[in-house]
Protein backbone atom coordinates (compact mmCIF):
# COMPACT_ATOMS: atom_id res chain seq x y z
CA UNK A 1 0.00 0.00 0.00
CA UNK A 2 2.97 2.65 1.06
CA UNK A 3 4.86 1.69 -2.60
CA UNK A 4 1.57 2.89 -4.77
CA UNK A 5 0.81 6.31 -2.16
CA UNK A 6 4.74 7.32 -3.18
CA UNK A 7 3.62 7.75 -6.67
CA UNK A 8 0.62 9.89 -5.26
CA UNK A 9 2.93 13.65 -5.75
CA UNK A 10 3.81 12.23 -9.45
CA UNK A 11 0.42 11.67 -10.53
CA UNK A 12 -1.18 14.54 -8.83
CA UNK A 13 0.99 16.68 -10.22
CA UNK A 14 0.62 15.44 -13.77
CA UNK A 15 -3.17 15.28 -13.65
CA UNK A 16 -3.41 19.40 -12.34
CA UNK A 17 -0.66 20.30 -15.00
CA UNK A 18 -3.00 18.45 -17.63
CA UNK A 19 -6.14 20.67 -16.66
CA UNK A 20 -4.12 24.10 -15.18
CA UNK A 21 -2.43 24.68 -18.77
CA UNK A 22 -5.63 25.15 -21.08
CA UNK A 23 -7.21 26.96 -18.31
CA UNK A 24 -4.12 29.34 -17.91
CA UNK A 25 -4.00 29.73 -21.75
CA UNK A 26 -7.53 30.68 -21.91
CA UNK A 27 -7.24 32.88 -18.73
CA UNK A 28 -4.32 34.90 -20.06
CA UNK A 29 -5.13 35.41 -23.45
CA UNK A 30 -6.85 39.25 -23.67
CA UNK A 31 -9.54 39.49 -25.12
CA UNK A 32 -10.75 40.67 -28.72
CA UNK A 33 -14.03 43.20 -28.42
CA UNK A 34 -14.46 42.59 -32.38
CA UNK A 35 -14.83 38.88 -31.67
CA UNK A 36 -17.07 36.49 -29.16
CA UNK A 37 -16.83 35.98 -25.80
CA UNK A 38 -17.11 33.24 -22.93
CA UNK A 39 -19.29 35.08 -20.19
CA UNK A 40 -18.37 32.93 -16.89
CA UNK A 41 -20.72 33.35 -14.24
CA UNK A 42 -22.20 32.11 -10.66
CA UNK A 43 -24.24 28.56 -10.95
CA UNK A 44 -27.05 30.64 -9.71
CA UNK A 45 -26.94 33.56 -12.47
CA UNK A 46 -28.50 33.71 -15.90
CA UNK A 47 -25.70 33.87 -18.55
CA UNK A 48 -28.26 34.65 -21.04
CA UNK A 49 -29.68 37.64 -19.08
CA UNK A 50 -26.14 39.35 -18.33
CA UNK A 51 -25.43 38.78 -21.68
CA UNK A 52 -28.75 40.22 -23.48
CA UNK A 53 -28.78 43.05 -20.67
CA UNK A 54 -25.23 43.92 -21.43
CA UNK A 55 -26.16 44.41 -24.90
CA UNK A 56 -25.58 41.31 -26.97
CA UNK A 57 -26.29 38.01 -28.20
CA UNK A 58 -26.27 34.77 -27.18
CA UNK A 59 -23.72 32.15 -29.62
CA UNK A 60 -24.70 28.69 -29.34
CA UNK A 61 -26.32 26.72 -26.40
CA UNK A 62 -28.16 28.73 -23.92
CA UNK A 63 -27.93 25.67 -20.92
CA UNK A 64 -24.00 25.97 -19.90
CA UNK A 65 -23.39 25.23 -16.67
CA UNK A 66 -21.78 28.24 -15.94
CA UNK A 67 -20.02 29.89 -19.24
CA UNK A 68 -22.00 30.60 -22.10
CA UNK A 69 -20.91 32.09 -25.57
CA UNK A 70 -22.10 35.75 -26.69
CA UNK A 71 -21.29 38.69 -28.99
CA UNK A 72 -21.32 41.84 -29.48
CA UNK A 73 -20.96 45.03 -31.62
CA UNK A 74 -21.57 47.51 -28.54
CA UNK A 75 -18.35 49.27 -27.61
CA UNK A 76 -17.21 48.54 -23.85
CA UNK A 77 -19.41 45.37 -23.73
CA UNK A 78 -17.01 43.28 -21.46
CA UNK A 79 -17.11 46.38 -18.74
CA UNK A 80 -21.22 46.41 -19.62
CA UNK A 81 -20.67 42.37 -18.69
CA UNK A 82 -18.84 42.20 -15.41
CA UNK A 83 -21.33 45.30 -13.91
CA UNK A 84 -24.08 43.00 -14.85
CA UNK A 85 -22.68 40.39 -13.06
CA UNK A 86 -20.62 38.14 -14.84
CA UNK A 87 -17.21 36.65 -13.16
CA UNK A 88 -15.03 36.33 -16.06
CA UNK A 89 -15.12 36.99 -19.42
CA UNK A 90 -12.42 35.11 -21.90
CA UNK A 91 -11.78 35.03 -25.57
CA UNK A 92 -14.10 32.79 -27.37
CA UNK A 93 -11.76 31.79 -30.25
CA UNK A 94 -9.24 30.22 -28.17
CA UNK A 95 -12.11 28.61 -26.48
CA UNK A 96 -13.19 26.92 -29.36
CA UNK A 97 -9.45 26.70 -30.62
CA UNK A 98 -8.75 24.65 -27.26
CA UNK A 99 -12.07 22.24 -28.41
CA UNK A 100 -10.56 22.19 -31.74
CA UNK A 101 -13.35 24.19 -33.60
CA UNK A 102 -12.44 27.46 -35.85
CA UNK A 103 -14.41 30.54 -35.24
Amino acid sequence: MKEGLAYLPTALALVLSLVLVPVLTLAMTPVDPAGPVVVVTAPSANPVHIIEASGGNVIGLENAPMGTLGFSAVPGFEEKLKANGAWAVLDGRVLAGLCGVEI
